[in-house]
């Protein structure tokens, strides 16, 4: 198996450093990662400024850009053809509303544009410790069965460093909650801060996982496309056809 490696943190991040070596137990891994920390950057891209390339060994690349970035420069640049792109892990989940911004789903979304299957790794912030554990594990889990799909990309989150073992893998949706957005001022600067509403979380959703020990498992499909909001569009226009 042909693996692409990349992240949102930094090639030289602790978790991608991770990753790779466990990941040479499944096949042939190539790393393209941004050079620097690029949290956020959801799938933009700097398309048509240059892109400056370094190589750091063999198989081995950093870019200066975006994670999906780094997948479409391995892909159409470097001519990497992998079976699978992996992204993380991710210092910080990436749950609910958060894959919209994240650079580690971005990478993802960027996979399945070329119709190749990807799986997103998050962990909780600066809490590798419980993830290692289990990393492969969900791997194995991933793999085994047959789970890989280009219609979706997998977004993988790891429990909270609240828990000291994990209850198992469930599979979820994505789960929303209330969120208080402002920013504070130091000095000449703005500092974006958040507060979270509630701590209710909906069974079944990734949030719900993550914050009772399990880890989270869910799909997720390109450029933000819903069945559910097809079907339920599609209905009310065929009852306006019919009035």
């Amino acid at each position: 198996m042909k693996i692409l490696l990349t992240n949102d943190d930094g090639y030289n991040a602790e978790g991608i450093k991770h990753l790779y070596k466990v990941l040479q137990t499944f096949g042939d891994v190539y790393l393209v990662a941004p050079d620097n920390h690029m949290s956020g950057a959801s799938v933009s891209r700097i398309f048509w400024d240059k892109v400056k390339v370094f190589e750091h060994g063999e198989k081995i690349y950093s870019i200066e850009g975006t994670p999906a970035d780094s997948v479409a420069l391995a892909l159409h640049g470097l001519n990497i053809r992998p079976d699978v792109v992996i992204s993380g892990i991710n210092s910080g989940f990436n749950l609910g509303a958060d894959t919209v911004y994240s650079g580690t789903v971005g990478a993802c979304m960027e996979a399945l544009k070329a119709k190749i299957p990807a799986v997103a790794l998050s962990a909780d912030y600066n809490h590798l410790n419980q993830t290692k554990k289990d990393l492969k594990k969900v791997l194995n889990f991933i793999f085994d069965n047959n789970l890989l799909s280009n219609k979706y990309l997998l977004n993988v989150n790891f429990i909270s460093r609240k828990f000291n073992k994990s209850k198992g893998i469930m599979i979820t949706d994505l789960g929303f909650r209330p969120t208080r957005h402002f920013y504070v001022k130091e000095d000449e600067f703005y500092v974006t801060k958040r507060n979270f509403l509630n701590e209710e979380f909906t069974e079944e959703t990734d949030l719900y996982a993550v914050n009772n020990g399990f880890i989270s498992i869910t799909p997720l499909k390109f450029a933000n496309q819903t069945q559910s909001g097809l079907n339920e569009l599609r209905k009310k226009v065929n009852n306006l056809v019919k009035e």
